[in-house]
């Protein structure tokens, strides 16, 4: 019985360092922490953004992700998150109030949209990008991820235009504690389990 036990929370524990193919909710809104720090060998763009917005504009975006990791079937992933307006996409869904990609669209890294800017012209849209190159491998070793954030105005918004923070987002001398505390349970857990 305490093989079964140890072997059930051993299966649980490697299941949280796998890949996710079909997408991220908000684990990964400050970025692709399961898979290291920011890479700056790895950049995201999301080219075609308007300095300004106008109400209810439909915007051709092009969201890309360039990195020096091997391109093979599943290439990339990416979260978003926007303060205004919606994004239009095939292939896109919407978990944890973020877009991100799904297994059908997961083979590339570069992918189109279409950004709704919404129907109030004073309002500071901004957007939260965190894109990550894979290796096709299955699970988190090997991929690199990078983020971007912007901030796009209305025509009649009269604030401060300021860009959302993404900096901070590495990984913490307490999360590598807790991260190796975590893999030396693991390993224990594999040793109890394995010797009886």
């Amino acid at each position: 019985m305490k093989r079964v036990i140890a072997l059930a929370i051993l299966l649980s524990l490697i299941g949280q360092s796998q890949a996710l193919p079909d997408g991220i909710g908000d684990r990964a809104n400050n970025g692709c922490l399961c898979h290291g720090g920011a890479d700056d060998t790895t950049s995201v763009n999301l080219s075609g953004l308007p300095e300004v917005y106008n109400s209810s504009v439909e915007y051709n975006l092009t969201l890309t992700i360039e990195s020096p990791v091997e391109s093979n079937d599943v290439q990339g992933g990416f979260r978003i998150i926007i303060s205004q307006g919606e994004l239009i996409a095939e292939g896109w869904q919407i978990m944890d109030d973020g877009y991100t990609h799904t297994s059908e669209i997961n083979d590339r890294r570069q992918w189109e949209v279409v950004w709704v800017a919404p129907e109030a012209d004073d309002e500071l849209a901004t957007f939260v990008v965190h894109g990550n190159a894979v290796n096709g491998n299955g699970n988190v070793n090997g991929d690199e991820w990078n983020s971007m954030s912007v901030a796009i105005p209305g025509v009649n918004y009269t604030g401060e235009v300021t860009t959302p923070d993404i900096t901070g987002k590495e990984v913490t001398g307490i999360q590598l504690a807790v991260g190796a505390i975590g893999i030396i349970a693991l390993l224990s857990l594999a040793f109890y389990a394995i010797k009886d």
